[in-house]
């Protein structure tokens, strides 16, 4: 038998004073019900990312794509800002490639007016397609 799903929890804010770390630290409780998977907090703010993409690999994005590669699957927690996800989580989208492929993806949004669901009706379209 195959051991748990490994399951990378994505954070999608680096804001201080963030809402992500409480609403990621209930979806690691629901997932931890089931004991079927493990977790990997991948957690921008944490990671040491540069600011920008540059041309040569920085070390911090080459153990950013070992551990998006080590996943069987993705959570995405993202709060909405301004109809939109946030610029962290774009860089960790965007300096990711191969790794994302085939694997499935599951999105938690919060924050808004309408807690998070504008975000996926307005402008879902471009997460649902992050994969190249």
């Amino acid at each position: 038998m195959r051991g748990k799903i490994r399951t990378a929890l994505i954070y999608g804010s680096t804001r201080e004073g963030r809402f992500c770390d409480r609403v990621a630290g209930w979806v690691a409780s629901e997932i931890a019900v089931r004991n079927a998977f493990s977790v990997d907090f991948v957690d921008p703010d944490t990671l040491g990312l540069p600011s920008r993409h540059e041309r040569e690999l920085a070390p911090a994005v080459a153990r950013l794509r070992e551990r998006i590669g080590k996943a069987d699957a993705y959570i995405v927690v993202t709060p909405e800002y301004n109809h939109g996800y946030p610029a962290a989580l774009k860089f960790v989208i965007d300096s990711v490639r191969d790794e994302w492929r085939a694997k499935p993806v599951g999105f938690v949004s919060y924050g808004g007016l309408s807690g998070g669901l504008a975000r996926w009706s307005n402008s879902g379209s471009s997460l649902r397609s992050f994969t190249p």
